[in-house]
């Protein structure tokens, strides 16, 4: 992702913002997951989808075995 579509700040360090890595949209919400590029903490947030934002791309298939 280019743009700041989602992006969030990492809870942990408060750096950012961060932009998701992956997400699942499954009906008007998605849910992001993030990796903080100064701590590298992992988490996820989810979101009501807004008409017109990037998406951030699916999780890869390996990812989720």
């Amino acid at each position: 992702m280019t743009d700041n579509s989602y992006a969030d700040s990492c809870p942990r360090c408060l750096a950012g913002p961060s932009t998701p890595t992956n997400g699942i949209a499954s009906g008007g919400s998605l849910t992001a997951a993030y990796r903080c590029g100064a701590c590298r903490h992992i988490w996820t947030c989810t979101w009501a989808i807004v008409p017109g934002r990037q998406l951030p791309p699916p999780p890869a298939i390996e990812e989720a075995a």
